[in-house]
């Protein structure tokens, strides 16, 4: 059996677990991302959608579907953290800093971002050595 990994929301109502290693750890920086998040990027760990499920609290969550996009962001009804948002790829991701918070600041090995998606689009310069396309 492979590796689980869980992260909680603030109040701790929602659990969700992930089976397995991330298929990407990277951040994005594509206008949809940034849209539905309200972030200026996102640091994402990516799961296929079969390997994410939420294992406490399936009925504290509120999943907010975008107008116009094939995403939603997912959050606790209770204390409003979001748990985990999709892509048009049907993965799901977590965030890096959620994850981070649920695992004494720290992300295991592999995990850590290891490029930037979509830099071109970017709306602030990031300055690392990571590969950027």
């Amino acid at each position: 059996m492979s590796d689980q990994y869980h992260v909680h929301c603030d109040c701790q109502a929602v659990t969700v677990t992930m089976q397995g290693p991330p298929r990407v750890h990277a951040y994005c920086h594509c206008e949809d991302c940034r849209e539905l998040l309200q972030v200026p990027y996102h640091s994402v760990l990516a799961w296929e959608a079969e390997q994410l499920h939420i294992s406490q609290g399936a009925d504290q969550v509120v999943s907010f579907q975008h107008p116009h996009k094939r995403m939603q962001r997912i959050f606790c009804k209770h204390c409003g953290e979001v748990l985990y948002n999709t892509n048009a790829m049907g993965w799901k991701l977590i965030s890096q800093q959620l994850f981070k918070k649920c695992h004494n600041d720290t992300l295991p090995a592999g995990f850590g971002a290891n490029a930037h998606f979509f830099y071109d689009r970017r709306v602030i310069d990031i300055a690392d050595n990571l590969p950027k396309r």
